[in-house]
């Protein structure tokens, strides 16, 4: 049965207490929760709690649906529950059973549970879209799952200068609304994704090379810390909270519940994909060798990746994604890649939604049902590492090809002068990267498969191609030491390769709003602040 009380404004339980330290040392987490409107004796499982009789997350679970009610609360043995943690991307995510998953749609309901969370010490993992491979990315075995999905609001601002977007929203969501508005924004290229795992990893869009990362476009967060005080850090307000939520992680230092991220003009753009045979493959790099060197300079309004894999009854086969800002078809940056004839080729002027459609398959939604993997690595632009890597990777996937299902690619995504340039704004953000030392690219390894006996093998291929690739860029003086943190796998740490100053910088900022360090211990599944890889045991 649900249970209301008079909710007081946490606005002024936050002003009384950002005085001095953040989060005093003499914190109350009760006091903290009465200042909510909860009245912690009042609740049973709670008051139980206290005597040490109720298991934590028992208690926090069946605390929260007492407070909220059944409809922001799913349990296990349910179809609903079961719905939701089939609708997970990856299967390895989806098989993570957590004790409740709470549905909160507000900040105060964020502020509350997690205060909750903190008095019962009851992990916790935030789900945004759900769009990471390993399991535990955001899900949590045994603990709470918080589900932002209602928070899912979309709004434009009235000088179309600003687009406020939940945490809770998908990117075609966000496109799909803010375009009436004649305005689009920095952000992900696939119709599914999520926005805040997105951005707060750093957030690779069509529109990097001009405005850089989706990280460096956020005018303001707003953030529900560990104490359950709601902020918004921005350039001017909790700037060293603003700097380490570009790049520094979701799971870090609070829970980012809208992302106001700046607007700009924009109406239909074109590109697509065309797909060539092998005795392309030499053309192929020396374009994206040449975008990477010379033409995204020349045009910021290009993007180029070049994907490789294979096909049935066609073999070996190179993907090249080719995007450009305004609706003019095969500009002259692409020169290479219009002069060669493809076998597939889906070029053509759509909206900025509609492209995002149109390279997730045609679909909105995510293809379910599949395991999932994801490596990566960075490089300096180098033309004979391009073949390296290609030829490393045809030849090492011949024992993985057998395993059902199994589709597996290796991109080159070229990280121009111009991202690099993008990263610097407003003081820049967390990711370690100078202008200085590109243009660099990112080789990121992916692989869906039906078959679970065949993982190990996947991991143990996608490792041995990392480590080669990276002997090899040493012996030519290419390596670089950053790694993606949206393509990383669970046996990387991408925090650390930001540099020591940087994760230094990351770590005071988080002991400086969690003192308590609620984000580092309770929300154990992603990738944390000197703590390693989620899993250390690289195969």
């Amino acid at each position: 049965m649900k249970v209301l009380w008079q909710i007081s404004t946490l606005v002024a339980f936050a002003s009384a207490q950002t005085t001095g330290a953040f989060e005093p040392a003499n914190f109350n987490i009760t006091k903290a929760l009465i200042a909510n409107g909860i009245d912690v004796s009042a609740i049973p499982e709670l008051a139980k709690f206290s005597e040490r009789s109720f298991n934590g997350c028992s208690a926090a679970c069946s605390s929260l649906e007492r407070i909220y009610g059944s409809d922001k609360l799913l349990f296990d043995n349910s179809s609903t529950y079961d719905a939701f943690t089939g609708a997970y991307w990856s299967v390895q995510q989806g098989a993570v059973n957590p004790r409740c998953v709470f549905k909160p749609s507000s900040t105060i309901e964020i502020s509350s549970w997690l205060l909750i969370s903190r008095l019962t010490q009851c992990p916790f993992a935030v789900k945004g879209g759900g769009h990471a491979a390993f399991a535990g990315a955001s899900s949590i075995e045994g603990g709470i799952t918080v589900s932002m999905e209602r928070f899912n609001h979309v709004a434009v601002s009235n000088d179309k200068k600003y687009a406020n977007v939940g945490a809770g929203t998908r990117w075609v969501d966000v496109y799909t609304t803010i375009e009436k508005s004649g305005v689009s924004v920095v952000g992900g290229r696939m119709a599914p994704v999520g926005v805040p795992g997105l951005i707060l990893g750093g957030g690779i869009s069509f529109f990097s090379n001009k405005l850089g990362w989706a990280c460096d476009n956020v005018a303001s967060y707003e953030v529900v810390t560990a104490s359950g005080l709601v902020v918004t850090a921005s350039p001017t307000e909790f700037s060293d909270l603003y700097w380490a939520l570009r790049g520094g992680g979701g799971s870090n230092f609070g829970v980012v519940t809208n992302f106001k991220l700046h607007a700009f003009p924009q109406g239909n753009m074109w590109g697509g994909q065309r797909i060539f045979t092998e005795n392309n493959f030499k053309a192929v790099l020396d374009a994206v060798f040449n975008f990477a060197t010379v033409g995204s300079s020349k045009d910021t309004d290009a993007a180029e990746i070049v994907s490789f894999g294979s096909i049935p009854n066609v073999g070996k086969i190179a993907i090249v994604q080719t995007h450009y800002a305004l609706p003019v078809a095969n500009a002259s940056v692409f020169a290479d890649i219009n002069a060669l004839t493809p076998i597939s080729d889906n070029t053509g002027i759509a909206s900025h939604g509609e492209m995002t459609i149109k390279l997730n398959g045609g679909s909105l939604n995510d293809t379910l049902g599949s395991l999932q993997t994801n490596w990566d690595a960075t490089f300096k632009v180098d033309r004979d590492l391009f073949t390296f890597l290609v030829d490393t990777f045809f030849s090492e996937i011949t024992g993985i090809q057998s395993i059902q299902g199994i589709l597996p690619t290796i991109s080159i995504q070229p990280i121009t002068e111009g991202q690099l340039k993008g990263m610097q704004k407003n003081g820049g953000n967390a990711l370690g990267l100078s202008p200085a030392k590109g243009p660099i690219f990112l080789m990121n390894l992916s692989a869906s498969f039906k078959d679970p006996t065949g993982q190990a093998a996947i991991l143990k291929c996608y490792s041995g191609i990392i480590n080669k690739v990276k002997a090899e860029a040493q012996r030519r003086g290419v390596d670089n030491d950053y790694i993606y943190m949206n393509y990383a796998s669970q046996f990387m740490d991408p925090i650390a390769s930001y540099g020591a100053d940087n994760v230094a910088k990351l770590i005071a900022v988080s002991k400086k709003y969690d003192p308590a360090q609620v984000f580092q211990n309770l929300s154990p599944g992603y990738f944390k602040l000197a703590k390693g890889p989620p899993n250390p045991n690289m195969p």
